[in-house]
């Protein structure tokens, strides 16, 4: 696809979605980024996962794979290469190999089972503040650096999505605590 293409494909794509966040709840919103992720980029695996850095919380919200990644409650933020640079220094994440996800994502059994070995974690920025990441996940060395720059441009459509979670969030877990 030539740029120009490209440039009208784009503007398409947010014209659409503009006219449907007032309207969609977040699982069918959801399932309109991950088809137009999979049209640009291709997946196997997609997930949407919000954050709740208040209380160093995740939860999973849509998942085009319910059955091996269903929507969970939330669980506790890792530790680790993956959250310094995701969560600290605000960067997505690109692992290109199942050698490097060996080394970071404690699943990564289930993720070789799903026929997956590279991942793609978009970081969801919020006034600077890490809320969510789409986390995509295709065969190894199936994405590249410049697949990132295809996509970037989507995360901007979840935030006030994953805000309102971000607030169902903290009740559950405000409720847990008393």
């Amino acid at each position: 696809m030539n740029w120009e293409k490209t440039k009208i494909f784009v503007s398409q794509i947010i014209n659409k979605l503009s006219k449907n966040i007032k309207k969609d709840n977040a699982k069918n919103f959801c399932k309109k980024i991950d088809k137009i992720i999979k049209s640009s980029i291709g997946h196997k695996l997609i997930t949407f996962t919000v954050i709740d850095d208040k209380f160093k919380y995740c939860e999973r919200i849509y998942s085009n794979n319910n059955k091996i990644y269903p929507i969970l409650g939330q669980k506790k933020m890792p530790k680790n290469i993956w959250s310094d640079k995701v969560l600290k220094n605000k960067k997505h994440f690109l692992c290109k190999s199942k050698k490097d996800i060996k080394k970071i994502f404690y699943d990564y059994e289930t993720i070789f089972a799903l026929g997956c070995g590279s991942i793609i974690n978009l970081l969801v920025l919020f006034k600077g503040k890490p809320i969510g990441t789409i986390n995509i996940l295709h065969e190894e060395n199936h994405y590249k650096v410049k697949d990132l720059d295809k996509i970037d441009f989507l995360t901007t459509y979840l935030i006030p999505f994953f805000l309102d979670h971000q607030k169902v969030m903290e009740r559950k877990i405000i409720w847990l605590i008393n």
